[in-house]
């Protein structure tokens, strides 16, 4: 008994056996009608063995391989035996080729403990952390040439921007920063004032109080604060701007985003942090007096006195230097990661979070330096 299918095969189905006969081409133009066999289990029910014959196969591809293997899998494993018959000996040397290539399969991720993980890990990070350097120093020094070029070009400059980003981030800060530094010059004072009271040197928390904030404590406590407000609000204002494609619309109309955007928020913050010390050394040294005059046997007068003998104009001056350089790393830094943003709100997120451990990390390390160049140079 003899069935016709699309003149592709035929099949002959005998007693015990099936034979299907290939009559076009095994490529993969033909595969879809050779597939129609498929399901096996219906074609071949009942029989114990497969007979193919591809006596009128002249052409073929490796979809043949393709087929004979899944029908071997599939014979094997329902122990019903294959047999081929009428192959070219350029079908038998092709099938042989196939049949002795032995597919590697792909390993599983194998699953290691964080702990693995983590150091494993370690050398692409800090790969990571060097590139981030190099960028950043390529921005730095375009932040620099900027800065130059608008001494000599002023007008290109958005000066506009100026008075509002001074008042954001200057004279807004001017309250946190006035409290944290009133906040820390009473804890000084009383943590001093404990150990000064035991050696009867109670005059002395003048001297303590006021070289600690003038030199160290205020300059970069107000430091810290505005990487917190204006260098997260910076790399926030910039990365929003990058994700809606406002810098790509700058750059096309012909702004130079730098000068555009940069330079106004770096000339704010470098010149109103200065001001920001100033006041909060002033609460420092109040909140000082307070812890004194609640634990010492001193006086206001007594207080004050002893701050002029111990502070003098180098340790102001010193402090102020240190928060000029403060504020121009914080604001650099901030619109760096600005422009870092990549994809959308959780882009801007990881850029204001690293903006403010960079720019922290930043002044600590300014800081140290500028402790062993003043101590060289006998400031």
């Amino acid at each position: 008994m003899k069935h016709k299918k699309l003149n592709y095969y035929n099949i002959e189905k005998l007693a015990n056996s099936v034979k299907i006969e290939f009559l076009q081409p095994f490529t993969i133009e033909n595969l879809h009608y050779f597939d129609m066999l498929k399901p096996f289990e219906k074609t071949f029910k009942g029989y114990s063995s497969i007979i193919l014959d591809f006596s009128n196969v002249e052409d073929f591809d490796t979809s043949l391989i393709l087929f004979l293997n899944e029908i071997n899998f599939w014979a094997s494993k329902n122990q019903i035996s294959l047999e081929i018959k009428g192959q070219s000996e350029k079908m038998k040397s092709f099938c042989e080729k196939f049949a002795n290539f032995k597919l590697s399969k792909p390993e599983l991720d194998k699953e290691y403990s964080h702990f693995f993980e983590y150091f494993s890990s370690i050398g692409e990070r800090i790969k990571n952390i060097l590139f981030d350097y190099i960028l950043f120093f390529e921005f730095f020094g375009e932040i620099l040439n900027k800065l130059l070029l608008t001494l000599f070009q002023p007008k290109k400059t958005r000066w506009e921007d100026f008075p509002i980003l001074f008042l954001k981030n200057g004279v807004n800060a001017l309250p946190i920063v006035s409290l944290i530094l009133l906040l820390i010059g009473i804890i000084s004072g009383y943590q001093g004032a404990i150990q000064l009271k035991q050696f009867g040197a109670d005059i002395y928390i003048a001297d303590l109080i006021g070289v600690s904030i003038t030199r160290e404590l205020g300059p970069l406590m107000t430091a810290i604060l505005v990487a917190g407000r204006s260098g997260s609000a910076f790399a926030a204002e910039i990365g929003t701007m990058k994700v809606s494609e406002e810098i790509d619309a700058l750059r096309a109309m012909g702004f130079d985003p730098t000068r555009f955007l940069v330079i106004p928020r770096v000339f704010a913050v470098t010149l109103s942090i200065p001001l920001l010390v100033v006041f909060g050394n002033l609460a420092g040294i109040i909140g000082g007096l307070i812890s004194g005059l609640a634990i010492l046997d001193i006086t206001t007068t007594g207080y004050f006195t002893q701050l002029q003998i111990a502070v003098d104009l180098g340790d102001v001056l010193s402090g102020l230097l240190k928060s000029l350089i403060f504020g121009f790393l914080v604001a650099s830094i901030g619109c760096f990661r600005g422009f870092q943003v990549k994809g959308g709100a959780e882009g801007v997120g990881s850029a204001t979070t690293i903006s403010v451990v960079s720019g922290i990390f930043a002044i600590i390390i300014a800081d140290t330096l500028f402790t062993f160049i003043f101590d060289a140079i006998g400031l």
